[in-house]
């Protein structure tokens, strides 16, 4: 049976949506194995009272989930801490743990039509900060689904289909997913380095990016080629 992973962040339990998802799923051939996470379980009381959210404490969280390297959706709502957390920061920090990620994230919310206005209008950010939010929104394959109807059916859809990922994404995911500095790299001349590393040192836009692909090709090449009638 195949499997896919899930993790949903979100401030109300969605426990029975879930299980009715993963029952469905189950019927087609698929276990799904989803964590949810409330951020609202990472807030910190300060001394006049008030709240604010510990976003060290989220981002551990998140790291130490079990299938985290194996992640095939991250789904967030959209509207989580009132003045704290959003759907967008949520993917900001999500980014900086995992910054090669290629598969599915979906945010959703009861008003979805208008996340992006919301996402773009902050007059109080510098432009940097703008530039930011941007590029989250373009360097990923976001979903925007509203959390009411056929939302069980459309998210049930996004986590059966397998995502069309290069040859290049595929790599690095893998690599990535090895996290253990003890694994090395076999081709030379970057058989000293991590496997992390050298995803890292793929992705880049260095120049030596460039020539590290052409080795990985090269290698790959001689793998999958056989002349005819040659033993």
């Amino acid at each position: 049976m195949e499997q896919r992973h899930l993790i949903v962040v979100d401030e109300q339990p969605q426990s029975s949506r879930l299980k009715g998802i993963a029952e469905n799923l189950h019927d087609d051939g698929i276990e799904l194995i989803y964590l949810e996470i409330n951020p609202k379980d990472y807030v910190l009381r300060q001394e006049d009272g008030d709240v604010s959210f510990d976003k060290q404490a989220f981002t551990q969280a998140l790291r130490e989930v079990p299938f985290f390297p194996h992640l095939d959706v991250l789904a967030t709502d959209y509207n989580l801490i009132e003045g704290q957390l959003k759907g967008i920061d949520v993917i900001s920090i999500f980014s900086e743990l995992k910054p090669y990620y290629s598969k599915k994230i979906v945010i959703y919310s009861a008003q979805i039509e208008n996340v992006i206005s919301d996402i773009l209008a902050h007059e109080d950010e510098t432009f940097e900060e703008q530039v930011h939010r941007l590029k989250l929104l373009t360097n990923f394959d976001i979903e925007y689904l509203k959390s009411e109807g056929e939302f069980g059916v459309k998210l049930k859809s996004l986590i059966a289909h397998e995502p069309t990922m290069s040859i290049d994404n595929q790599l690095i995911e893998n690599m990535m997913a090895v996290n253990n500095s003890d694994v090395l790299c076999a081709i030379a001349p970057y058989d000293n380095m991590p496997l992390n590393e050298v995803a890292n040192l793929m992705n880049s836009k260095d120049p030596s990016s460039t020539q590290l692909k052409k080795e990985l090709t090269d290698h790959l090449m001689a793998l999958i080629t056989k002349f005819k009638n040659y033993e």
